[in-house]
């Protein structure tokens, strides 16, 4: 005797709920395995300060590669500025980068200044601005890219002895934090100062390959 009409259909309904479980269910396994085997991305946004800086460096604006000499000892103190040309909020802390930089310089700090945009809009930027263009450097490979967060520009970030990091006031500065980054590079100064940048690495130097990674 076959079931009547309405069973069929309460049996096939049925499966069918069955089976869109199941799915559900091996989808959000495969999910799950995907989210605890696949590593975080890289954050472009923020300096990663957890660990020491390692070769910074990018394109001088006289067109040759470049490596930043980071501090070596505690009488060594390095400031970066980082911005991009096109950035409205780097426009608008000028007045107080141009303070910041000027104390830096007279209490013994580096300054260097890397930029996210290309070689002639920085060009013209700085000279807008009167930033040293030798003490500025354009297309960072990605390894400086990624360690300085180049991604949020603009960024300020104090390096001390083997490169470590002391300090990164992020955003546009103001006048309270202009205040509080000229009382910071008091407390650490030494007097001591050193070259900005090295001397251009040959660009098909072994060398310059491995920092361009």
């Amino acid at each position: 005797m076959s079931p009547p009409p309405g069973g069929k259909i309460l049996n096939g309904a049925i499966w069918l709920l069955a089976a869109a479980l199941l799915v559900e269910n091996v989808v959000l396994l495969r999910q799950n395995h995907k989210l605890k085997t696949t590593p975080p991305q890289a954050d472009v946004f923020a300096v990663h300060s957890d660990r020491p800086l390692r070769n910074i460096s990018g394109v001088g604006l006289d067109g040759q590669f470049h490596v930043v000499p980071l501090p070596t000892s505690s009488a060594q103190h390095l400031l970066l500025f980082t911005f991009a040309p096109t950035c409205p909020e780097c426009q608008l802390e000028e007045p107080f980068v141009a303070s910041v930089s000027s104390r830096a310089k007279k209490l013994g700090w580096r300054t260097v200044w890397i930029s996210s945009g290309g070689i002639e809009d920085t060009r013209a930027y700085c000279e807008a601005n009167n930033i040293p263009v030798q003490e500025t450097l354009v297309e960072p490979p990605f390894s400086t890219y990624l360690r300085l967060g180049l991604g949020a520009v603009p960024q300020l970030v104090a390096v001390g002895d083997q490169g470590k990091v002391e300090g990164v006031w992020a955003g546009r500065l103001t006048e309270e934090t202009t205040t509080a980054v000229s009382r910071f590079l008091t407390e650490h100064s030494t007097g001591a100062s050193s070259s900005v940048v090295a001397p251009a690495v040959p660009a098909g130097s072994a060398q310059a390959q491995a920092l361009r990674q």
